[in-house]
């Protein structure tokens, strides 16, 4: 990215993927980075014949739709902890194709954006093209920082130098000790073996706690994927420290309201001190044996992140048992892979965890923040303005996708999926989440564990999810299982 001044003017790629330089976006070779994918298209110059205009914003009955429509759900449900009354409620209420609707109404009268907000006294913008998000995420973190003070008001109750929201000069060598443990770019891990076994050990508790006439529930599962976590991020012998996991929760529940609740400093501080005790003696082959202990690296805040970002790949996983359970063809598959595929590497279950986070997104809402002042198209946007991509929006509309509401694997494994720049489980670009291949790994491998020579059934109230047609929102609170051994 080449800076010849103060502001940065934005471009955004064709339908075939190139940038107006000819480069090729998502999914290009030529990495800059292990995890970024294609190269940024946010370049910076003087803007040449932009219209320096006011910015014209939705009027007064489409900013109330987006308020009640868009914004109010997503905040009631928890960005960083899901409440189970607002995740309950906003489900019944299929509010996610409500955020479809909302949103593409908005561009079709608007036209692509970024469309310019006030959101509580500051600049936003809300993207609704696909290739502006391309734009953002490949243009991180200049001139769009992947902090911003929202990020950084509610990280700070629990991991306040977390990479996500570190200081440039500080964020390339945490970056790396990151993608270093996490094994970034490579889809299975060196230690993939270890993780396998923690797996197994895991999922063999749970079904003998579960017994063959148990119904697994949300508080069951959790708790045993909760322990999973600790065994893959600092080994076996973190297994049973609940205490670490519900300072965490308690510290997420602040960080719910950012920068409008005070930080629990006391209780930061045991967790964080625990976080870094279970990182001094990490155990050979987890996570957090990788971590760099570099002055000002702060492996614990790194270590913190992946017990937080574990809970997201909670649900992931406990919903993609739903899929799993579910009339369409693509279960069947991947119920023939639990059973017929030994090793590590189990493509259709990643997929199967990849589709249950388009399809229900675990990060709501993706930010970013302008560092300088941006140009679009023909709209100037000041330095600081917050924004906003809508994860339900561009995973879920049938405008777009084909396959919307369907449960397809297959996009992930012909690389569909991979080569659209609005899909995005595990963002993109060089902030996307360093652990987009571990997750993916881990899950598949619990799921395997749990599920194999198993009648897995969905017994709750909604009963199997359908071939096509797929609900807007999947309340994973409500989700019930049974899984007794074949023949029992």
């Amino acid at each position: 990215m080449a800076s010849t001044g103060g502001r940065a003017e934005a471009h955004t790629a064709g339908r075939d993927g190139k940038g107006p330089d000819g480069s090729k976006g998502r999914g290009a070779s030529g990495d800059t980075e292990p995890g970024a994918t294609g190269t940024p298209q946010a370049l910076a110059g003087e803007a040449k014949g932009a219209v320096e205009a006011e910015l014209g914003g939705p009027d007064a009955a489409e900013t109330a739709r987006f308020l009640s429509k868009v914004l109010l759900p997503t905040l009631a449900r928890g960005v960083l902890v899901r409440r189970p009354l607002m995740e309950s409620l906003v489900s019944a209420l299929e509010a996610d194709r409500g955020i479809v609707s909302t949103l593409r109404d908005l561009r079709e009268r608007h036209g692509d954006g970024p469309l310019p907000l006030r959101l509580a006294g500051r600049d936003a913008a809300l993207v609704l093209a696909a290739d502006d998000v391309r734009t953002l995420l490949e243009g991180t973190p200049d001139p769009f920082s992947s902090g911003g003070r929202e990020k950084r008001g509610a990280l700070s109750h629990f991991e306040p130098h977390a990479v996500l929201v570190s200081e440039p000069e500080e964020r390339p060598h945490r970056r790396a000790s990151n993608e270093q443990a996490l094994a970034t770019g490579r889809v299975l891990h060196p230690d993939g073996d270890v993780i396998a076994a923690q797996a197994d050990e895991e999922a063999r508790a749970l079904l003998a706690a579960l017994g063959d006439g148990g119904v697994l529930d949300w508080n069951r599962y959790s708790a045993s994927f909760d322990a999973l976590a600790r065994r893959v991020v600092f080994g076996a012998s973190a297994a049973g420290d609940v205490r670490t996991t519900e300072l965490l929760r308690r510290l997420r529940a602040r960080g719910n309201w950012s920068y409008a609740a005070p930080v629990q400093r006391t209780v930061r501080a045991e967790f964080l001190d625990r976080v870094g005790r279970a990182v001094d003696r990490a155990e050979p082959g987890s996570l957090a044996a990788g971590l760099s202990r570099k002055a000002g690296s702060h492996p614990e805040d790194q270590a913190a992140h992946w017990l937080f970002a574990f809970d997201a790949a909670a649900i992931a996983a406990f919903r993609s048992l739903a899929l799993l359970t579910s009339y369409s063809p693509g279960a069947h598959a991947a119920r023939e892979e639990i059973q017929e595929t030994e090793g590590l590497d189990l493509p259709l279950l990643r997929a199967t965890v990849l589709e249950s986070v388009r399809l229900w997104p675990t990060t709501l809402a993706v930010l970013r923040e302008s560092n300088r002042e941006t140009v679009w198209r023909d709209r100037v946007f000041p330095a600081g303005t917050a924004f906003v991509v809508m994860s339900a929006y561009f995973h879920r509309d049938p405008s777009r996708l084909p396959y919307a509401d369907e449960f397809a694997p297959e996009v992930w494994i012909d690389g569909r999926a991979e080569e659209d720049p609005g899909i995005l489980p595990f963002s993109y670009g060089p902030a996307g989440c360093a652990g987009r291949e571990v997750v993916p790994l881990t899950l598949s491998l619990f799921l395997r564990s749990l599920v194999r020579d198993r009648d897995l059934t969905r017994v709750d109230a909604r009963g199997p999810l359908p071939a096509s047609g797929l609900p807007a929102s999947l309340n994973h609170f409500a989700l019930r299982f049974t899984l007794p051994g074949r023949g029992a």
